[in-house]
């Protein structure tokens, strides 16, 4: 499914190749950059979203989290949940494992479940 914004449409392109470059590096035992680019995942994959959904700019770091509360509130449904996810995200693989560097056994999974919060994101801006 193709973004209405070819430029939000790459940058989930881009959300694709990095969970799958997180996968292998969990795959490989790097799980402190395996969940960075988890996370990246998660990241660019919502600024996508809310930047083909709002229109406007790519958005920044803090406008994204921003935006998607803002979605969330205003469409709530499966924007309230996909706002859930990215709080789990930012929690376990950014400021856990990448800020702190605490190992938790569900990280590799985590990372692999990056691949459906994609595809969520895609829908809700489809």
């Amino acid at each position: 499914m193709a973004l209405k914004n070819l430029e939000a449409e790459a940058l989930m392109q881009d959300a694709r190749a990095m969970q799958a470059e997180g996968v292998q590096m969990m795959d490989a035992g790097d799980w402190r950059n395996g969940s960075e680019q988890g996370w990246l995942a998660v990241r660019n994959a919502t600024a996508a979203l809310v930047w083909d959904v709002t229109g406007g700019e790519n958005p920044t770091d803090d406008d994204i989290s921003i935006a998607l509360c803002n979605l969330a509130m205003e469409r709530g449904g499966e924007y309230l949940k996909l706002r859930d996810l990215w709080a789990k995200y930012a929690h376990y693989l950014l400021y856990c494992a990448v800020y702190d560097g605490i190992y938790d056994d569900d990280l590799a999974d985590l990372v692999r479940d990056v691949a459906d919060y994609i595809r969520r994101a895609e829908e809700l801006a489809g």
